[in-house]
């Protein structure tokens, strides 16, 4: 329980004092997209029972909140920081989808995640390479716009 509000807590906490000052666009723009892509992949990695977050067994959903509406949106504001200070955007997605797995694989050794039907850390992986490069392309759109710097 106190991971989770931890989880949804300090990553808002570090956003708001290290990441909204350097680009104030950041956070309101990327920060919900990559929220709704964060519920759209954990609603479909439960629906297809690829494994459950705990310590919330009966919930199949809740356990996931603190990551999509904490964690997740501040990693996307995070990512696109550190792409426009890049010459190697998509290096730079790799290594980031690179790190989070790591870290998610922590989760996983302490059995806060568990994997079932065939998920494993290279899905992991992969899941958050696309979904880091469809959030790179939405920056590219919203630049298109003028929207965005």
């Amino acid at each position: 329980m106190y991971f989770s509000m931890i989880i949804f807590i300090v990553p808002w906490i570090i956003g708001f004092v290290h990441l909204h000052p350097k680009d104030r666009k950041l956070i309101p723009l990327i920060a919900p997209f990559t929220s709704a892509i964060a519920f759209l992949i954990n609603e479909l990695w439960v629906y297809f029972d690829f494994g459950e977050i705990h310590p919330f067994h009966e919930q199949e959903t809740l356990p996931g909140l603190p990551f999509n509406i904490g964690l997740y949106p501040i990693v996307g504001g995070y990512l696109i920081l550190f792409i426009r200070k890049s010459t190697h955007p998509y290096l730079l997605i790799f290594l980031w989808a690179l790190c989070i797995t790591f870290l998610e694989s922590i989760l996983v050794m302490i059995e806060h995640v568990v994997y079932r039907e065939g998920w494993n850390i290279l899905w992991t992986f992969l899941a958050y390479l696309a979904v880091f490069v469809f959030i790179y392309w939405f920056y590219l759109y919203l630049r298109k716009l003028k929207v965005i710097d």
